[in-house]
């Protein structure tokens, strides 16, 4: 059983398209060269040139296959041509294909060759074999006309058998392929116009019309770029693409400046730029909407453009109905306008975010500091049970509970006033006096007596020292018998502290974000390290983990100036 699909259509394989251009080409090359007594035999030799053109087909059917609803009217339209116009049809013939053949040269490599080696046999047998007939022209002898017949009939058969790609090149620039056919159809009959009208040969016409195309595009070359200070034609006509009837340039200056300034707000910014726009003569109005809102600036019309960004949706209304390029470049504005505007959303959320995070840091802090005075107020209230002596637990409340009160009003000072930036200055052998006594009973050992020739902020030491030692002693949950040592060390008036114990060490997934960012924690490394180390680097301080392998854990705080003098 036959496959219908068959006569109801012609295949084009992509590895015959320079075969089926070739046989083209040659066809219509024998055909010219036919005597006009021949009429049956030019008529089938075009017959057979229209349809290895239909199989070539660069612009009739992009796919592979040729209907025959597409063959039968496009043989009908070139017959009842032909019978008409005679020569005159197979001349306008040929410059179409010229204009088809050089808009194909926009492949790349050997394809492009080929094309451009059929747009020369086209070109020749247009001016030196068809025109003289029609024109009643003497232009060539016999034996040169011989000479070119072969020429042309060798170029054919090397289009015809040149190992060709088995990709389908062939890709028409029709606006190319229009202009390259108006052009030569001008040149063509430019050349024969001179010829008639000053009596000379028509090569020499085709000559002089030749060097004076030549002349004109070289002098379009040198003025097209900005040579000597003054601007080309391709700047002027650059900017006429940008902006097209209206002052684009000036618009997103002003945009831009509405972007810079820090106290406009995004609705008045989005107000002002409309405003703005709308001064275009083509815009009529801008229909602005998201979530919440829905304004209309200016006027509607028929003629509109959409635009959508996330929840923005921005319809604009012109005067003219907008071409391909005027839509484009109204796509661009509006997208312009949408990022500056979310620009402006994204500095007001940025300004919340970080007023909250300062509120929440300090807040945090001072949570921090008020739990370090609590637990010192349990082991001083442990260590006043476990006393058997009353003078001695006398003796100690009244040495610890000044300590506390005061650094309980100091935390409260802050919390009212809003700020964690108070200061409260002492000798450092007093402040490690007072941290020793206030860690009595909790088995920490301490060493190390520093001289009484320092002043020290004590704010800052007892946030990051009790955080440490208590993020040790929380390791004693899990293995009471946690050794926590620290020790204190000045050399040149440069202080290092370093907390170590004998606990498990930093998970390997925390330390490179350990003083960097706040962690999630159940038993320490959360907010309160990532504090210290913000609070002590701002002091003048470092904090860091020295060591970190297990049964060996050790914290350093110390003057960044000693490191880099040690450095």
């Amino acid at each position: 059983m036959f496959n219908q699909k068959k006569f109801c259509c012609i295949t084009s394989s992509t590895r015959f398209e320079f075969i089926n251009l070739g046989l083209m080409l040659l066809l219509l090359h024998l055909a010219l060269h036919q005597p006009g007594e021949n009429s049956s035999l030019i008529s089938a030799l075009l017959l057979a040139h229209i349809g290895f053109f239909l199989l070539w087909q660069p612009s009739l059917n992009a796919a592979e296959e040729i209907h025959l609803k597409t063959l039968i009217p496009v043989l009908i339209l070139s017959s009842v041509l032909y019978l008409l116009l005679g020569d005159w049809f197979i001349a306008l013939w040929i410059i179409l294909l010229i204009g088809l053949t050089s808009g194909s040269a926009l492949v790349n490599g050997l394809q492009r060759t080929l094309y451009a080696l059929a747009t020369v046999v086209l070109f020749l047998q247009l001016s030196l074999i068809l025109t003289p007939r029609l024109f009643n022209l003497d232009i060539l002898d016999s034996e040169l006309e011989q000479i070119i017949f072969y020429i042309l009939t060798i170029t054919c058969g090397i289009i015809i058998f040149w190992p060709g790609k088995k990709i389908r090149t062939v890709k028409i620039d029709y606006l190319h392929s229009i202009l390259i056919s108006f052009g030569l159809f001008s040149f063509y009959i430019t050349s024969i116009l001179i010829s008639f009208t000053s009596n000379i040969h028509y090569l020499q016409s085709l000559l002089i019309t030749a060097l004076s195309i030549g002349v004109f595009f070289i002098l379009l070359s040198l003025i097209w770029l900005p040579r000597h200070g003054l601007a080309g034609i391709g700047q002027i006509w650059e900017q006429h693409i940008l902006n097209i009837g209206n002052p684009f340039e000036d618009w997103v200056k002003q945009t831009s400046l509405l972007g810079q300034n820090k106290k406009i707000t995004p609705d008045l910014f989005l107000e002002n730029s409309i405003k703005q726009l709308l001064t275009l003569p083509w815009i009529s109005g801008i229909r602005w909407s998201d979530d919440e809102t829905e304004h209309l600036y200016g006027e509607t019309s028929t003629q509109q453009t959409l635009f959508k960004d996330n929840a923005i949706k921005m319809t604009l209304y012109s005067y003219i109905p907008m071409g391909s390029a005027l839509k484009i470049h109204a796509q661009l504005l509006m997208h312009l306008m949408s990022y500056f505007y979310n620009s402006k959303l994204r500095e007001i959320s940025l300004k919340n975010q970080t007023h909250l995070k300062a509120v929440y840091e300090t807040g945090s802090k001072l949570t921090h500091d008020i739990k370090n005075i609590l637990q010192s107020l349990q082991a001083l209230t442990g260590a006043v049970h476990a006393a058997d002596d009353p003078a001695e637990s006398q003796q100690l409340i009244g040495k610890q509970l000044p300590i506390l009160t005061q650094r309980l009003q100091n935390t409260l000072d802050k919390l009212q006033t809003k700020t964690d930036t108070g200061k409260s200055f002492k000798q450092i052998d007093t402040w490690w006096t007072e941290l020793k006594s206030r860690y009595h009973g909790r088995e920490i050992q301490f060493s190390g007596d520093p001289k009484p020739n320092i002043e020290i902020d004590t704010d800052v030491f007892d946030t990051v020292l009790e955080n440490l030692l208590e993020n040790a002693r929380s390791k004693r949950r899990s293995r009471p018998k946690t050794k926590i040592i620290a020790s204190i060390r000045l050399e040149k008036k440069q202080i290092t502290i370093t907390v170590c114990d004998d606990g498990d060490p930093v998970p390997a997934s925390k330390t490179n974000a350990l003083f960097k960012q706040i962690l999630p924690s159940k038993n320490g490394y959360g907010i309160g390290l990532y504090q210290s180390a913000q609070l002590a680097k701002k002091n003048g301080y470092q904090l860091e983990l020295i060591n970190n392998t297990p049964s060996d854990v050790c914290f350093q705080f110390a003057s960044i100036q000693k490191q880099a003098h040690d450095d």
